[in-house]
């Protein structure tokens, strides 16, 4: 069994505190180090835009100044992280109010990307219109943040999308997107015991069929066990107790020399602006490794 070391988990932290954005650092030192989380809300106040949506770059690999789906849900993630304050509020319900205005009844959804996008640097496959043939992405990540807040946010479309997020996912998703599975994920969570046992046979499928257990084996950019597991109180742990082991043991072994995790893609345009996406993708993938080798107590004390 694999443990990151003393010296391993030193090399991630001088990382993260010297080479990784402002956001990520202040969201390691939250975590590991006790550090303050109005840290992490005011470096993230700066992602946000007066329309209430975040953009600016939060996700590394789109560029654009622009408020979209994709980094709001983002922004969402990691201010359900925090304990509640004024701020952390504030954040959350000018976020939810932009979710609403951007609303769009005739895709029964959101846009992933605004038009601007392709205005910046951005990967290759973030163009407008980008997953319009996989609903579940963003809507069903969406779906469950908006499940999550409403009691103090009520989105009056709220339970027939809800429906429509079932419907879909048993009668037209083609299980083949692996991000429109972690989206369903989130979203299952949240349902109650009745919704969640009809579409339960159905999100196995879709485990089974973007999920590669192969460990050591995998090529290309397809998901791991640790990406829908991560902690043993995951929903799906048994599913893939056999192979946590060996996934922690080579989750070990990846740090690279200079205390990070590295992306295993790359953007295929925009070369320069690369390098600076690159390096902020370490810092968020690093603090994803810690957070997983943490939960599964692979960090020596």
């Amino acid at each position: 069994m694999g443990f990151l070391t003393k010296s391993g988990f030193e090399q991630a932290a001088a990382f993260m505190k010297h080479k990784a954005r402002r956001l990520e650092k202040g969201l390691f030192e939250y975590e590991f180090e006790s550090g303050p989380f109005h840290a992490v809300l005011a470096e993230l106040k700066t992602y946000q835009n007066d329309d209430g949506g975040f953009g600016n770059g939060l996700e590394p690999d789109l560029r654009c100044p622009e408020s979209s789906a994709l980094a709001t849900t983002r922004g969402l993630e990691i201010l359900q992280i925090g304990e509640p304050s004024e701020l952390r509020t504030e954040m959350i319900l000018n976020t939810l109010d932009f979710l609403e205005d951007t609303y769009q009844p005739e895709l029964k959804g959101w846009d992933m990307i605004p038009k601007e996008a392709e205005n910046y640097p951005r990967a290759v496959w973030w163009n407008y219109g980008v997953f319009r043939d996989h609903w579940g992405n963003p809507n069903a990540d969406i779906l469950a943040f908006l499940i999550d807040y409403r009691s103090v946010f009520k989105f009056a479309s709220l339970n027939p999308l809800i429906d429509h997020a079932m419907e879909y996912l048993l009668n037209q998703c083609d299980l083949s997107e692996m991000h429109e599975l972690f989206c369903y994920l989130h979203l299952a969570e949240r349902l109650d015991s009745e919704q969640g046992s009809k579409i339960a046979d159905k999100l196995e499928q879709f485990l089974d069929r973007c999920v590669d257990s192969r460990t050591g084996e995998r090529t290309g950019y397809v998901a791991n066990p640790l990406q829908v597991v991560h902690s043993p109180a995951s929903p799906y742990y048994k599913k893939y107790a056999e192979v946590i082991p060996a996934e922690l043991d080579l989750l070990v072994h990846q740090q690279a020399d200079d205390g990070s995790w590295e992306p295993n893609w790359t953007w295929h345009q925009f070369e320069k602006e690369w390098v600076e996406a690159r390096r902020e993708w370490q810092g968020v993938l690093t603090l994803q490794a810690l957070r997983t080798l943490r939960n599964f107590n692979r960090i020596e004390d």
